[in-house]
């Protein structure tokens, strides 16, 4: 059963991965922001229209902002004090990540969450849409941060330590992304709403990223 918001999310998913690919290429991180306005403007239209489906991608969008605030501590830990990663553009040198990639996280998350309710929708099985959406997740995760390498941002540069690498990319990245959506049905126990599901993902997501890269690093030296 298709509703009308697939269409405005998949038209997202592909300007979004258009935008990596060419970030990939010009490597510049004003390529983010055409994105970034035309997803809040594309989205928004859809919102504003009336019935659950534009429900449904209001209640992503809160997850994906709130997953996204709570995970910023995680990833100025890892940029700032670990130097595990180096972003190679930054508006405000304190603040770690540059701002169009946050925007763009969030819409990563809302993206995720969409994908795991539709899957209910569609499966009626809380745990095979988890696993859906943690494969997806896992493998979306590998694929942007593969083509943001060398461009926005520079893994281990410091070399801090040794860790196993795909496509260039620290294994503990997506295997993190993987474990974190797999426990989707924990985030929307009992309809509770949607920022709170976010908040609890973002606390996984950064939990689950800071003990899988310190289990690497401690098999590593």
């Amino acid at each position: 059963m298709r509703i009308g918001t697939d269409t405005a999310v998949i038209t997202v998913a592909g300007t979004t991965l258009l935008t990596f690919l060419i970030v990939n290429q010009i490597g510049s991180l004003w390529a983010l922001y055409p994105n970034v306005v035309f997803t809040i403007g594309w989205f928004g239209y859809w919102i504003r229209r009336r019935g659950e489906a534009p429900s449904l991608l209001s209640r992503c969008l809160f997850f994906g902002i709130a997953a996204t605030v709570i995970y910023l501590p995680i990833d100025w830990l890892f940029s700032r004090k670990a130097h595990l990663i180096f972003y190679l553009h930054s508006e405000f040198e304190r603040f770690g990540a540059p701002v169009a990639l946050v925007f763009t996280w969030t819409i990563f998350a809302a993206l995720s969450c969409y994908f795991y309710e539709r899957n209910v929708m569609l499966w009626g099985q809380r745990f095979v849409a988890a696993a859906l959406t943690g494969l997806g997740a896992g493998v979306g995760s590998l694929v942007i941060y593969r083509l943001g390498d060398s461009q926005l941002w520079v893994w281990n540069d410091m070399r801090v330590g040794t860790f196993p690498q795909l496509a260039a990319v620290p294994l503990f990245m997506p295997l993190a992304f993987l474990l974190t959506f797999l426990l989707c049905p924990y985030y929307f126990h009992r309809e509770q709403h949607p920022a709170v599901a976010g908040i609890r993902c973002g606390i996984f997501m950064g939990a689950l990223q800071f003990f899988t890269f310190l289990a690497f690093y401690l098999s590593g030296n």
